[in-house]
């Protein structure tokens, strides 16, 4: 069972006042976005593509860094945070979405 799975069965689980579900899982959306490698773009940014409506640039340090499948619950990224400090370069990262340090390319 990979990550994104055992959030979804977590999710699953979540009920409000043990009664009905807090999620509504039918309603279920995937998202894609589009990031493009820009090495003008510094480490650990986004920047809008002018070309691509939606789509961002981004260092390819950064698109390497990065997870490619985050699993959101509802409007805001809190569901599954697990903030660590990167123990090279002391930036605070929030791991659900990312491999290694965008920032230093320090392993977690």
């Amino acid at each position: 069972m990979n990550d994104n799975e055992k959030k979804l069965q977590q999710l699953k689980a979540t009920s409000w006042q043990g009664q009905k579900a807090y999620y509504d899982l039918s309603a279920r959306q995937d998202y894609s976005v589009s990031i493009v490698a820009d090495h003008s773009v510094s480490p650990a940014k986004f920047k809008p593509n002018p070309k691509i409506p939606g789509g961002y640039l981004a260092h390819p340090t950064t698109i390497a860094a990065m997870k490619k499948d985050i699993f959101v619950a509802d409007n805001n990224f809190s569901e599954f945070e697990e903030w660590v400090d990167c123990k090279s370069c002391q930036t605070k990262l929030d791991m659900q979405f990312w491999h290694f340090c965008p920032h230093c390319e320090s392993s977690f």
